[in-house]
């Protein structure tokens, strides 16, 4: 086992052993996933016993994630939170109001872009937390020196860097909580004091950004608001604020930071693979022309920016081992028993780097999925995970995605930085392990594509 790119010493176990993997970590079962068609035979056909999750003793009693939607087992509270997200997250009514909010946040990006081109990490940090504080709290993030999001930001990146599945061994053996922080190894007992108190800190602070917006006069009610607001008036409020706090903090971790990195990710592909950047910026002068910015109206008259979504996902594949899920109870498949409790990790990546399935599976290709290939599945079937515990922010997370990149390739020319003596400066290419998979720092140049470009986004930003 190793505790860094787990996912890919699973791919290799994969070629020896097949696509379905048992094993035993310490005492605790787990069954690795590795191919699409098994994870849709367990996690979706029979999701009445495999949508549970594993206990995590990191991330519950360690860290203080306790109502994290993502880790509620599937019982009353997880099914009660997903009835809380129903309304903002699937309703056509409610993604249409959060399209209109997600074109200011865009335009604000854009401007970014053009002041200050070198801080596109810093842009596209701003971008993704900003429409989630302004749709689950109510607040407007301008700066990326915005005290609000330092806060919440600490608290998402310190549990980010504790908690890839799999490698977390206080999660196998339960009793290693209770060691000395003194001792050799037992590090992550001095982390996890920190990291959960800045979660307990983040979920305050947030909680209460929306709550002081139930005394001001919001044309767009905040999610949380409304949830207190509900709540108020059934005077359960005291009983459900534990939930209401970690809700939003939970939504907000789930939808930040991997909109950053599919963002980042797409910047990465543009830089490394200009052959790509060039093809999406004539299908858009061909479809919108250079007079005006594209919206969502015009996405499906642009199936290569389409394609190169597909890609993004599938490339490099945000969570590369999803969220583990958890059997309810003894199964058999394929002739195999499977013991209930097991941990059920779906191998998210090698699914969509399994170079059967998907041919040259380290290249960024979006032609793949327009014709190149035969029988290429939508990375989207895959990456937002399967079941009754797939990603149910996944519609409004894509929206926010779409604009960004659409409205980048419309006005901005992407390339590589040169150094000193004016030889270009090539991306390593490369991600971090994680929970979440980010691309290692890299230098780009970003550039309007011209004067008409920059005015676009100036009258677009004062109109706003």
């Amino acid at each position: 086992m190793t505790l860094e790119f787990p996912e890919k010493r699973f791919a290799q176990w994969g070629k020896e052993y097949g696509d379905m993997i048992f094993l035993k970590m310490f005492n605790t079962p787990v069954l690795v996933i590795n191919s699409a068609h098994a994870a849709r035979d367990l996690l979706d056909k029979r999701s009445v016993i495999y949508s549970d999750r594993p206990y995590s003793v990191m991330m519950t009693d360690l860290l203080g994630w306790e109502h994290d939607f993502g880790l509620l087992p599937y019982n009353e509270e997880f099914r009660k939170h997903r009835r809380w997200m129903h309304m903002p997250f699937f309703s056509r009514s409610c993604l249409a109001a959060f399209a209109d909010m997600q074109t200011r946040e865009v335009i604000a990006l854009l401007m970014g872009f053009l002041n200050d081109p070198e801080g596109f990490g810093a842009h596209f940090k701003r971008y993704s937390a900003s429409f989630m504080f302004r749709y689950l709290y109510g607040h407007t993030v301008i700066s990326p020196d915005d005290e609000n999001l330092h806060v919440i930001e600490k608290a998402v990146e310190g549990t980010m860097n504790c908690s890839a599945p799999g490698t977390v061994p206080v999660d196998f053996i339960p009793s290693l909580r209770y060691l000395p922080t003194w001792l050799p190894g037992v590090g992550f007992k001095q982390k996890a004091v920190w990291v959960r108190t800045a979660v307990r800190d983040a979920a305050q602070r947030t909680y209460n950004l929306a709550e002081s917006k139930l005394t001001k006069d919001n044309i767009e009610t905040p999610v949380i608001s409304s949830l207190i607001k509900e709540f108020t008036s059934k005077g359960t409020l005291e009983t459900e604020k534990p939930e209401i706090m970690m809700f939003g903090l939970t939504l907000y971790a789930a939808g930040t930071d991997t909109t950053h990195t599919v963002l980042m990710a797409f910047l990465l592909a543009m830089i490394m693979y200009p052959d790509v950047c060039v093809k999406a910026q004539e299908e858009m002068a061909s479809v919108v022309g250079s007079a005006r910015l594209p919206t969502v109206n015009d996405r499906d008259a642009l199936p290569y920016l389409e394609c190169i979504l597909k890609e993004t996902y599938r490339f490099s594949c945000p969570a590369p081992l999803g969220v583990p899920h958890a059997l309810r109870e003894d199964d058999e498949y394929r002739g195999c028993w499977i013991p209930k409790g097991t941990m059920i990790i779906p191998n998210l990546w090698f699914m969509l780097h399994d170079a059967d399935a998907y041919p040259d599976p380290e290249a960024f290709c979006p032609d793949r999925f327009n014709g190149l290939y035969e029988n290429q599945e939508d990375p989207r079937n895959i990456v937002f995970g399967f079941g009754r515990r797939i990603c149910p922010g996944r519609r409004f997370a894509e929206i926010g995605i779409w604009q960004a990149m659409a409205n980048i390739v419309a006005t901005f020319d992407l390339g590589k930085a040169r150094d000193a003596m004016g030889n270009e400066i090539t991306p390593s290419g490369t991600f971090s392990s994680g929970l979440i998979n980010h691309p290692h720092q890299f230098e780009c140049t970003i550039r309007p594509r011209s004067q008409q470009a920059i005015e676009l986004i100036t009258d677009a930003n004062m109109k706003w």
